[in-house]
């Protein structure tokens, strides 16, 4: 079953004497773009839970933020970089030495300094803390996948009741096949009839004109691959596998089948029927926008 990309969660997990709240937001978006709000401390594990996160989900925008329990104040130290600091102190010399005398860096000047300071997590708590945050990530996102799913029975609703609607219009469609011709053959007569041409309607020259008209006008192939679109749909629909990307090209398929059937058909009926084929085109391509 098809899956929106819309979704909201929060809830939240404890593990052994660990408490954290998680939640997680999602919108509809071309690819799978997360972000993810960690206590300061913790920021090294971003990477790896977004990892985990592509995992379950495959489009969307996604927010996940994770909130420590108020009574859990983590042991964490501020550290200094060696590497970071000698580094600077290779720089302040190279710098003095360059003007001659000494320069005055004080604390804030330290601080400013990218990666220099850190706070760390003490090692005994630390694995502890990131099981927390990962069994966090888990249930967050099976939460969210769960809303996902609920909403994305809806959308099935809706859309397999908008290609119904197109099922039975591009039906309509053959019916008027037979008055297309005929209308052509009175136009030929009536213009001949106006130049003053006497003419036999068995003539194979008329009979030439009227099949030239007939492989021009003839919709059949664009009806049966209208169709077989509309197949297509229906089993992508019917699937569990992430279809948003597809529906929207077979969409696009179908918008240039109506285009092409009203061009080719010049017939008021066909016509009218080629713009509500291109409504209920437009009607699903709005929902399919939010389908992962």
């Amino acid at each position: 079953m098809i899956k929106s990309m819309t979704g909201f969660c929060k809830t939240d997990v404890s593990h052994k004497d660990l408490r954290c709240g998680v939640e997680v937001r999602s919108v509809n978006h071309r690819f799978l773009e997360s972000r993810v709000f960690l206590p300061k401390q913790f920021q090294y594990l971003e990477d790896s839970l977004k990892k985990e996160l592509k995992q379950k989900l495959s489009r969307g925008k996604v927010d996940i933020t994770f909130q420590l329990g108020e009574d859990i104040t983590p042991e964490e130290r501020l550290s200094v970089d060696a590497k970071v600091w000698e580094n600077v102190k290779s720089i302040v010399g190279l710098l003095e030495k360059d003007i001659g005398r000494d320069l005055q860096v004080n604390m804030s000047d330290l601080l400013a300094v990218k990666g220099l300071l850190a706070y760390q997590q003490e090692e005994k708590n630390a694995e502890e803390y990131e099981s927390l945050f990962r069994q966090a990530l888990e249930m967050g996102v099976n939460e969210l996948v769960k809303m996902r799913q609920r909403e994305g029975e809806l959308l099935f609703k809706e859309i397999m009741g908008h290609v119904d609607n197109l099922q039975e219009l591009i039906g309509k469609i053959p019916t008027f096949q037979e008055e297309v011709l005929a209308g052509y053959r009175q136009r030929l007569a009536n213009n001949l009839e106006k130049l003053q041409v006497t003419y036999d309607k068995d003539d194979p020259r008329i009979l030439q004109e009227i099949g030239i008209f007939m492989d021009r006008a003839d919709i059949t192939e664009e009806i049966e691959r209208f169709n077989s679109h509309l197949v297509q749909m229906r089993e992508l629909l019917a699937g569990n596998d992430p279809v948003g990307r597809k529906l929207d090209f077979i969409l696009q398929e179908l918008y240039r089948e109506a285009n092409t059937l009203c061009s080719k058909a010049n017939h008021i009926q066909v016509t009218q029927v080629g713009v509500d084929l291109k409504c209920e085109i437009e009607k699903i391509r709005e929902q399919v926008q939010n389908i992962e």
